[in-house]
């Protein structure tokens, strides 16, 4: 019963990605972990890999439709794929299974970082819709690059819900616009983590569970790309933000907890 209500939640981890081109991960994440029981390493692989598969399917979408813009995002995808291997190579495995210091787990000092960054990126795109940039916008973009690499290794994230938010404050796209840049960007950035994760980890996934997986999460990303051409885009940021301020405060009480 428990397993069929986490196959919903993949429904849901899709409409995530067909609305905001991102986010899909602070669902998937929490799923794997609290509700099929995966350790945080095997749930931050699966999750790359899902991720992966799913922008995937919505790049192409999003091509068809002419929302991609990708003449700025170089700043974004050198410094990202860089930390990104960094961070899955030499970071993660080398974080040690209990901190001693602060008397925690490694799953859960991942899963606290992890609230932490939900909620600062959902109370970054719900107080602001646009900046005006009075500096040079690809310093700012390099160093989110960097953070977003750092994130997707350890935390087996897209980095979606940080590149969505960027795109708007700072180079003033609108949300369909971010939603299928970011989507191109985590793909990159997924794809080269999972590469990582098979040749270098020689980690052994398990396919059917992958497909039923991804079925269910493309029955939501379908759902989602509906919607964003019904509902009004200030109306979706809002809903993506205020959605990512609640899970964020969920996942912190349950690792407090």
């Amino acid at each position: 019963m428990l397993e069929i209500v986490g196959y919903v939640m993949f429904v849901f981890a899709g409409l995530f990605f067909g609305l905001f081109g991102s986010g899909g991960s602070i669902i998937i994440i929490p799923i794997l972990i609290y509700i099929f029981q995966l350790s945080i390493y095997e749930a931050t692989s699966y999750s790359l890999l899902l991720v992966c598969l799913i922008s995937i399917f919505g790049t192409i979408k999003h091509i068809k439709k002419s929302n991609l813009r990708i003449n700025r995002i170089i700043f974004f995808i050198i410094p990202t794929l860089s930390f990104t291997a960094i961070s899955r190579l030499f970071l993660f495995p080398n974080i040690p299974q209990y901190i001693d210091v602060f008397d925690i787990s490694k799953d859960s000092l991942l899963m606290l970082l992890f609230s932490v960054v939900i909620f600062l990126s959902g109370f970054s795109i719900f107080k602001f819709s646009n900046v005006n940039i009075n500096f040079n916008y690809k310093t700012i973009l390099v160093l989110i690059g960097i953070i977003i690499g750092l994130l997707t290794g350890l935390l087996g994230i897209g980095g979606g819900f940080i590149i969505a938010p960027a795109l708007i404050l700072f180079t003033n796209m609108n949300m369909k616009e971010a939603a299928a840049t970011t989507l191109f960007i985590i793909m990159l950035n997924t794809l080269l983590a999972i590469c990582l994760e098979l040749t270098i980890f020689n980690f052994q996934f398990d396919w059917i569970f992958i497909i039923t997986v991804l079925l269910s999460s493309l029955v939501g990303f379908l759902l989602g790309l509906y919607l964003l051409n019904k509902i009004k885009l200030n109306l979706i940021r809002k809903m993506f933000s205020v959605t990512l301020l609640l899970l964020s405060l969920v996942i912190f009480f349950i690792e407090l907890l």
